[in-house]
């Protein structure tokens, strides 16, 4: 269920909670509450939610609110079931729902031979199709892993050369971000190296159970063979082969992760004032 993963995922932990404070500035004006924060007699969840995918269950009490002074709560990237425990809480009129950021998931089968059945019958020639080409022009390809320093600079540099948003992304802070949070337990890259170059990278963090794609990159030169598609398709034929039952993309509806099976899901912002 999508709820264990939302409590067993690290977005939901303090060490990962303090590391995205870390990178806003402005945080410095909040106080800190649990796995919380407070502003302007607001409570609010600790970190930007560019950063977080998941957020922790919510519990307090009005009069808990009203012990550490705060008139209002906001929260974002809630779940159904966590807005439902919510609402058990406090009164309907004191609530102000509405739907936002959506994650996407895959729920893994007993087999590789079985996901690709369970696939819609266009993507799966679709993939089929890609992966054939790809093979046929770099039958040597790995899928390779590791939290070794020097992949993680090829992952950064991979991900600056990308178009757009994304490719300002990866400054200098953002990079010390990813390569502490590499030094966690959980925390990996997975890459698909042709011929000792890297054609892309997956930042994951992954437990027991299940793989959560947090961030990826890929190298332009092999855009024709769409090694970002090759990459995922791989990890996920190794997840099925070690039993695990998930992976989940996370937050966004790219079509790439609808392509691969993904079905998504609704997160919520909710406010509640007291």
């Amino acid at each position: 269920m999508i709820v264990d993963q939302i409590n067993n995922s690290p977005f939901v932990t303090k060490e990962f909670l303090d590391l995205v404070i870390q990178l806003n500035s402005s945080s410095d004006s909040y106080l800190q509450h649990d796995l919380f924060s407070i502003k302007d007699d607001t409570l609010c969840n600790s970190g930007s939610r560019d950063y977080i995918d998941y957020r922790p269950n919510f519990n307090l009490t009005s009069k808990s609110l009203k012990d550490l002074n705060c008139k209002k709560v906001s929260l974002d990237s809630m779940h159904f079931d966590q807005i439902k425990e919510i609402t058990k809480l406090y009164p309907e009129n004191s609530l102000k729902i509405s739907k936002q950021d959506q994650v996407v998931n895959l729920m893994l089968p007993q087999s590789y031979e079985e996901y690709l059945a369970v696939l819609p019958r266009k993507k799966r020639h679709e993939l089929k199709r890609k992966k054939v080409r790809f093979q046929e022009k770099y039958p040597q390809a790995v899928l390779r892993e590791s939290k070794d320093s020097e992949i993680l600079e090829s992952f950064i540099k991979l991900h600056r050369t990308s178009d757009g948003d994304k490719g300002n992304f990866m400054n200098d802070e953002v990079a010390t971000f990813f390569s502490s949070l590499l030094a966690m337990k959980g925390w990996k890259i997975y890459y698909l190296e042709v011929d000792n170059t890297i054609a892309a990278c997956c930042f994951v963090f992954e437990d027991e159970v299940g793989s959560y794609l947090y961030n990826s990159s890929k190298n332009k030169t092999f855009n024709e063979v769409n090694p970002g598609i090759i990459i995922i398709d791989k990890i996920i034929e190794q997840l099925i082969s070690k039993e695990f039952t998930f992976f989940d993309f996370l937050k966004g509806t790219e079509r790439y992760k609808f392509d691969l099976g993904g079905i998504s899901t609704q997160l919520y912002d909710i406010e509640i004032t007291l």
